[in-house]
């Protein structure tokens, strides 16, 4: 299955940046509630797990290379390449995650702002990632359901490392840790009903390629959709009802454990099912 290491790289860096900006938007809320040792003690886990993943990803990305130790030859075409630019800004959005990472753990003390700026290059990163899709000629990557997906997954994952780390480790007061899990879950709500109302026009601009003769050797991507419509629509109906799972969780006064873990690995999973889909153009 050649697809994998594309799945896992794409998921994992999407999946870090997501847990970055989470963490960051998190300390930047309670920046005036809590000590600098409650910042680390909850910043931190979630910085090492963002760094990990970020990290884990760029190695699984030279695996679908001819050859791994020519990927370097990929930065020479930055003025042209979505791909060289890709490859840039993940190394930039790793290394000053480190840093941020680094300090963190010799320290004992979270600088926002390192975060804040690894945020912000991680959010480009995904575009330019999404872009070399984008700007392909497979026509089932060639729509902006491919920014929708790879956006959508990065505040899913980021938002369920966000009530995992406020289940776990919750230094902020009750009320507040009750705001904030429902702030990032309404977000994944939002964003998974906006997927959804953007699927029928994805599916009539595919439509419009059926009759075409549009070709792309030797892939045929129009057919590899089609095949795999049980698939996606097993993945969408898995992640509604992870999503209503980890809506669920926030009914008590405490984050329910159980319901969280439940939800988890059905958007887990359903991200890549869906993104296992996007990837067969075979």
């Amino acid at each position: 299955m050649h697809e994998w290491p594309l799945v896992i790289f794409t998921l994992l860096v999407q999946g870090s940046v997501g847990i970055t900006l989470f963490a960051t938007v998190i300390l930047a809320y309670a920046n005036d509630k809590l000590d600098t040792k409650e910042k680390c003690r909850f910043a931190l886990p979630l910085m090492l797990v963002a760094f990990i993943a970020g990290a884990l990803g760029l190695m699984v990305s030279t695996a679908h290379l001819g050859y791994p130790l020519n990927a370097f030859h990929a930065l020479r075409h930055v003025e042209s390449s979505w791909l060289s630019r890709e490859i840039i800004f993940a190394s930039l959005y790793l290394g000053v995650l480190g840093l941020a990472t680094l300090v963190a753990l010799f320290t004992q003390r979270v600088w926002t702002i390192l975060l804040l700026i690894a945020s912000l290059l991680g959010i480009i990163d995904i575009f330019c990632m999404s872009a070399i899709y984008v700007h392909s000629s497979v026509v089932t990557w060639m729509h902006f359901n491919t920014y929708w997906m790879f956006y959508g997954a990065a505040l899913g994952l980021g938002a369920i490392a966000c009530l995992w780390s406020l289940a776990t480790r919750p230094v902020l007061p009750a009320l507040q840790v009750k705001t904030v899990a429902i702030t990032a879950v309404v977000l994944v709500i939002a964003v998974t009903l906006c997927r959804l109302v953007e699927q029928p026009i994805y599916v009539g601009y595919l439509a419009t390629f059926w009759n075409s003769d549009v070709a792309t050797f030797p892939h045929q991507p129009l057919t590899a959709f089609e095949q795999l419509s049980h698939l996606r629509l097993a993945s969408w109906l898995m992640l509604v009802a992870g999503v209503s799972a980890l809506a669920l969780c926030l009914r008590a006064d405490r984050i329910n454990k159980q319901v969280l873990a439940l939800g988890s690995v059905l958007v887990v999973v359903a991200e890549v099912l869906l993104r296992l889909s996007f990837f067969s153009i075979n």
